[in-house]
């Protein structure tokens, strides 16, 4: 052998040893859950995770802390027996993805575009799954929702708002600068704008709403249209102030109050409301094609049976109608149904940057088929995951964490 290539093969073993080495860090313990293992790149991917949520603050003691729970839960339902099966996750997957509005292919991707894999949304589905079914199996026995209860919620969801408001908006989607970049320019526009005429200018240069091209205004909308979220920091308003920055699932949205008059009717109450969502199919000109195709769209349907109709091609993934108490609609849904009247629509744009059309239906003072289960449901689900949030802490307290 002579010196070159006695030479390569040191150098080929030493690339080797140091890829072994990288490698072995970085699936190496960095945690020990009673013996239960946590890897440096479970950490890693649970960061970015909880990036493409949007999550602000310590990302990396957030991610630690809630693999250490997710491997609590495991155990838990090792213990008690209970096993999740593939169609559960994928059942569970997809029910995670309608939450966002997403179908489980485009969520997917989103979370493949941030680096997140698959496998990492699978273990996430799969712990919170064993844990309802642990805490059901536990505790379901002792929970009980009684009518008079939903009916109290009921009452909660058709507050009688005597208002109507002439209000701005400027919505900022969080992905667009990511989660700290967002919170930072609402923050500045909350302490900067003083006034109406600069409110709008700041609604043209930077909100990503339908409004934005006529200065953020939504007109005169009754209250009760709004998100309780957005309703409940305008009633604490005088005519040109603006809220603090609210969250609306994918963006950050500021609102300023601009008027206040009585509604013609008083006495109405909007309890249930009735709409459909279409996501909009990809277009080789991207965004831009999308936007086209949502204009014509909505240009050429007059009532939701003709969006219906019109959206069949899209395929049934695309396209969701909805009948819901307005306590429960999405509060990003609920924004741009506020602009509405019924059958009319308009776009916006989602998390994942595609174009979605929302067109409202009607709003009700009646109850949608089943409202009265979802309602229970929610209750019940509430009063069950209080249970199981004390079990969990009583299994953080016996458990046995090492920091490796």
């Amino acid at each position: 052998m002579n010196k070159f290539t006695a030479f390569a093969c040191g150098l080929a073993i030493a690339l080797s040893s140091a890829v072994s080495t990288l490698a072995a860090g970085k699936y190496s313990p960095a945690y020990l859950v009673n013996e239960s293992v946590i890897t440096g790149y479970e950490i890693q991917q649970r960061i970015k995770m909880l990036q493409s949520f949007g999550t602000n603050g310590d990302l990396r003691g957030q991610a630690v802390d809630q693999l250490i729970e997710d491997r609590l839960r495991m155990q838990a339902a090792r213990k008690a027996g209970i096993r999740a099966s593939e169609d559960d996750v994928l059942s569970g997957m997809v029910e995670f993805a309608a939450r966002g509005d997403f179908s489980i292919e485009q969520l997917i991707e989103y979370f493949d575009e941030r680096g997140v894999h698959q496998n990492t949304f699978q273990d996430f589905v799969r712990a919170g799954i064993l844990w309802r079914n642990v805490i059901g199996a536990l505790f379901a026995s002792k929970v009980n929702v009684t009518d008079n209860e939903v009916d109290a919620r009921l009452d909660i969801s058709s507050v009688d708002f005597p208002k109507t408001v002439n209000v701005a908006e400027i919505s900022l989607p969080i992905d667009e600068r990511g989660a700290i970049l967002t919170r930072a320019l609402a923050d500045r526009l909350t302490q900067t704008i003083k006034s109406n005429s600069q409110f709008s200018v700041a609604a043209k240069k930077f909100s990503k709403s339908n409004t934005a091209a006529r200065g953020g205004d939504m007109g005169w909308v009754p209250m009760g249209n709004l998100p309780s979220q957005v309703s409940a920091a305008i009633s604490a308003l005088q005519p040109g102030q603006m809220t603090a920055p609210i969250l609306m699932g994918d963006a950050i949205a500021l609102y300023q109050l601009r008027g206040v008059r009585d509604a013609k009717s008083a006495g109405e109450q909007v309890i249930s409301v009735s709409y459909m969502t279409v996501a909009m199919p990809n277009a080789k000109s991207g965004q831009s094609g999308q936007i086209t195709a949502a204009t014509k769209l909505i240009n050429s349907v007059d009532t939701c049976l003709d969006m219906q109709a019109s959206t069949i091609k899209f395929g049934e993934n695309a396209v969701s109608k909805q009948a819901l108490p307005a306590a429960q609609i999405p509060p990003r849904i609920g924004a741009e149904i506020a602009k509405l009247d019924p059958n009319e629509a308009l776009y916006y744009v989602a998390e994942n940057g595609a174009i979605n059309v929302v067109m409202l239906c009607n709003r009700a003072k009646d109850l949608p088929e089943g409202a009265r289960e979802q309602i229970r449901n929610a209750l019940f689900s509430q009063r069950i995951g209080s249970f199981g949030d004390g079990y969990l802490q009583e299994l953080r307290g016996d458990a046995i964490i090492i920091a490796k």
